[in-house]
């Protein structure tokens, strides 16, 4: 009787419900516990009469929180999108890691899916350590298609989808993914634990620079994590649901998800898996064998999809995520890569990509009992990866999701506090926030200064693109490794890169009409079987990191510098050129009608300028011309 009574006043809480003095008391006690557990955080208020019947008050004071809270929401969503983007855009290029789902997707993009357009795939020339799945690129690059369309009718000039534009959009689509995946777990954090504390989330999430840095990256572990976030979603969702199917389903979509992100992306979820399922078992609210067959039917279902895929793109039967788990797991080959101690993740990593996020965590442990929920399988699935030899921070990324939970709640809990010692706590913990999140825009520019070989590639096109009709370009490994992709060949024909462009058919059917990109030949080589310097005679430029060993028949046109270090700078050499560079920078502005704000040049010149920390760099990467070449 009383949680029928219960259901009726939370599906019409305007409504008075009459009965027994008997049933309302229990009626009461359960609306009370729900209150205590936080079920009841949108603003209102139920109040007992003395009949003993349970009415529902709304205040105007709570009406405005409500009000308030609104814009709130949309400003710290929009802030942490705009950052997500913000990232993407001072630091455009790529490293070695992510290079084989920007290539795929390069490659879908311009190519196709058919038979003949897959032979020439980037992977098959080049195919890594281990193969990768095409699930993620292939869902990528179906994203972005569409603003590449809407790119190429309002600039029906431009190279998209090659050029660093094509790049960016892709990068941009992958950031808005992972931005969703964070917003979803806002939600269920709401559903639980209330607005304060998902605005909170928000905010420390705003101020970390690796997950942000990385969210428009194409890891296999950025596309996992996107799922992991929903699912931890669903988890929260479920300890707010009102019937115990309720509590099922949600918990059996939390599964999905981490199956799904397991078999296609990342083996390592399965870690992470395996203690959030035994917790909720043991606490009873999802039955084993229900378990066991919603986990059987997702795994075979993702298999299939994973099978169907990566068999077509790799020519052979493959599932790639299984065969990067057989090289990691079984023969335990990462370990080529570098052994770290034990206490790795806990001592270095953790604090490195987490920050302020880890010790407000366990703070958080200690004052709110439903946080160890979700603390108790993180900390189990850090420490059973632990296990392995070889670490590196971006393996236990889907933790950090949790630390900046239990982050929000400890500053919640601070901040609700009014007694000097609190507020003092609370003035320095803003102060560390807004020191994270400077540091964090530091961090994504000094960052952006590792990526020589896509800045050298860039720079060739502007130096010889338009004098040279056919070229020839040799990518050296350093040069691959820091920024060069195929999004870059733009001179390139994009249906066929390894094959000479017909320039007569092309003339002849009219292509003279169109970007004088349209008739150019360059063909990109990355053959790393050359050992002599005459092997290179064949190419008349070089992206190379050893321009010595090919002085006697290259020129260096230009030298591009890489990150080497960071320098300090006196102050009072700071105060003498920083007013001569903003004089400069006004004046630029104002001759170029506001366009010098967007030249990187400009922003590079103030912080040469006006920051006491300097960035020092060195040369990386030279761009060489054979002597002779025309």
């Amino acid at each position: 009787m009383a949680t029928n009574e219960m259901e009726e006043v939370q599906q019409h809480p305007n409504r008075t419900t009459a009965s027994s003095p008997k049933s309302n008391l229990a009626l009461l006690k359960m609306t009370e516990s729900k209150l205590v557990n936080g079920r009841h955080l949108n603003g209102s208020a139920n109040v007992r009469h003395g009949n003993g019947n349970i009415a529902h008050r709304t205040t105007s004071s709570n009406t405005l929180r409500h009000l308030i809270s609104f814009p709130i929401d949309i400003l710290l969503n929009g802030t942490l999108l705009g950052l997500i983007f913000l990232h993407v855009l001072i630091a455009p290029f790529t490293k070695v890691e992510e290079s084989f789902n920007l290539q795929a997707t390069h490659d879908i993009l311009t190519m196709g899916i058919s038979d003949a357009s897959v032979q020439q795939y980037d992977h098959l020339f080049f195919p890594g350590v281990v193969p990768r799945t095409f699930v993620g690129p292939l869902l990528l690059a179906a994203s972005s298609w569409p603003i590449m369309a809407l790119a190429r009718l309002v600039a029906p000039l431009s190279s998209v989808p090659k050029g660093i534009l094509g790049q960016v959009i892709v990068r941009l689509v992958l950031g808005l993914f992972s931005f969703l995946g964070w917003y979803q777990m806002s939600k269920g954090i709401r559903s639980q634990f209330g607005k304060t504390t998902s605005q909170l989330f928000m905010v420390v999430s705003s101020c970390q620079f690796h997950w942000l840095f990385y969210a428009g990256r194409t890891l296999p572990n950025t596309f996992a994590l996107c799922i992991v976030n929903v699912a931890y979603s669903y988890w929260m969702q479920a300890s707010q649901a009102v019937t115990k199917r309720d509590v099922e389903q949600r918990l059996m979509r939390m599964l999905d998800c981490l199956v799904i992100s397991t078999i296609l992306f990342r083996s390592e979820v399965l870690i992470l898996l395996g203690p959030i399922v035994l917790l909720e078992l043991v606490m009873t609210r999802i039955g084993f064998w229900k378990t066991v067959q919603e986990g059987i039917t997702a795994g075979l279902l993702s298999i299939a999809v994973a099978v169907l895929v990566d068999s077509w793109f790799w020519r052979q039967w493959m599932w790639a995520e299984g065969a990067v788990f057989w090289f990691n797991a079984i023969e335990g080959k990462s370990v080529a890569w570098g052994v770290s101690p034990w206490y790795t993740y806990f001592t270095l990593l953790l604090p490195k990509i987490a920050t302020v996020s880890m010790p407000l965590a366990l703070v958080a442990t200690m004052i709110e009992p439903r946080f160890r929920r979700y603390m108790l399988p993180a900390t189990v699935f850090v420490s059973l990866y632990s296990l392995l030899g070889h670490k590196e921070w971006r393996f236990v990324i889907y933790v950090v999701p949790i630390l900046n939970l239990g982050a929000a709640i400890a500053l919640s809990w601070i901040f609700k506090r009014k007694t000097i010692l609190y507020r003092i706590a609370s003035l320095g913990l803003i102060s560390i926030l807004f020191l994270s999140f400077i540091a964090s825009l530091a961090q994504s520019f000094i960052s952006s200064q590792n990526y020589p070989g896509g800045v050298a590639l860039r720079r060739l096109h502007e130096l010889d693109l338009e004098t040279f009709r056919a070229a020839t370009v040799h990518i050296d490994g350093a040069a691959a490794e820091t920024g060069c992709s195929r999004f870059g060949e733009i001179g390139s024909d994009p249906l066929n890169p390894r094959k000479p462009v017909d320039f007569d058919a092309a003339l002849k059917s009219g292509l003279s009409t169109q970007s004088p990109r349209s008739l150019r030949d360059w063909i990109y080589s990355k053959d790393e079987t050359h050992k002599v310097p005459r092997d290179y005679l064949k190419y008349t430029h070089l992206l190379t990191a050893d321009p010595e060993f090919h002085k006697q028949n290259y020129v260096v046109l230009e030298q591009v510098d890489g990150y080497s270090g960071i320098r300090r700078v006196g102050l009072a050499q700071v105060k003498e050129a920083c007013p001569a560079a903003l004089q400069k920078v006004l004046e630029s502005v104002q001759s170029s009608k506001l366009e010098g704000l967007w030249k990187t040049d400009t922003w590079e010149l103030l912080w040469q300028a006006c920051s006491p920390v300097q960035i020092k760099t060195e040369g990386r990467i030279w761009i060489m011309k054979r002597y002779g070449a025309i």
